[in-house]
């Protein structure tokens, strides 16, 4: 059976929930220290019904300062153009208040990590917008960490027990390698995901989610959708609301809304 790690984007997205845990992945991978990160809506609000639909993989608030991050498994050839779509909507919606003057503008970093073979030969690329060789903003910065430029076998890394949680199929030797306590908790919970039969599938569907991906992401968009629908559902259930109200709230049939218990 397939072992699923950080790849995968669900199991990525539901490891770094963990404040703590994201906050040293900021550290080793990005040079970030931060002191206060805040998760805000993942959806990019539609203007009007024929906007595209965007949802990146994390949106946060890292010390006042608008981050994006995006994990990038399969080169879409279109990954330059998807992160300026995703960065235009979040400056509009994100990092100015109305009435607020344009000096207020928050800045806006794109983080992302990609497993594929990029535009350079770089570990990490961090592009920002210029002109004449000079930086045209400090507002907006791209930063790129692509793994498969990464010698996993370079112990003088300091991201290097963190990499390996990354495209690993040998979960024990992933135990002789981490040696820090804040990995090891990481892989305990990478082993927790993959043998919760629910959670493994949910592992599996993004993964063909993301294999079948067309130009189009409207399915994914519903597969956000329904993933909030079912947390939703948990924690009425918590609450001991009636059914009959959840499905109501939800949209959820009886039959799903069952299988939760």
């Amino acid at each position: 059976m397939k072992i699923y790690t950080l790849e995968n984007d669900y199991l990525f997205k539901k490891i770094f929930r963990s404040e703590l845990y994201l906050k040293q992945l900021l550290r080793d991978m990005f040079n970030v220290k931060a002191d206060k990160i805040i998760y805000l809506n993942t959806e990019l609000v539609k203007t009007n019904k024929n906007c595209k639909v965007g949802i990146v993989d994390m949106l946060l608030n890292v010390d006042n300062e608008i981050v994006i991050f995006e994990l990038q498994n399969i080169n879409r050839h279109n990954f330059k153009e998807r992160l300026l779509f995703y960065s235009s909507g979040v400056i509009h919606h994100h990092c100015l208040k109305e009435g607020e003057d344009y000096q207020n503008l928050k800045s806006i970093k794109v983080y992302a990590i990609i497993n594929y073979n990029s535009f350079n030969e770089k570990t990490k690329d961090i592009i920002k917008l210029k002109r004449r060789n000079k930086v045209f903003t400090k507002k907006l910065e791209y930063q790129i960490f692509d793994l498969t430029k990464v010698d996993k076998n370079d112990r003088n890394k300091k991201y290097y027990e963190l990499v390996n949680l990354f495209n690993c199929e040998n979960i024990k030797g992933l135990e002789r390698i981490l040696t820090r306590k804040i990995y090891k908790e990481i892989l305990r919970g990478i082993i927790i995901y993959n043998k919760n039969r629910k959670e493994y599938e949910k592992m599996e569907d993004i993964e063909r989610l993301m294999m079948n991906e067309t130009e189009h992401y409207d399915m994914a968009y519903e597969v956000g959708k329904k993933e909030g629908k079912f947390d939703i559902a948990k924690n009425l259930l918590t609450e001991n609301v009636n059914i009959n109200i959840i499905m109501n709230a939800t949209g959820l049939i009886k039959e799903q809304i069952n299988s939760l218990l």
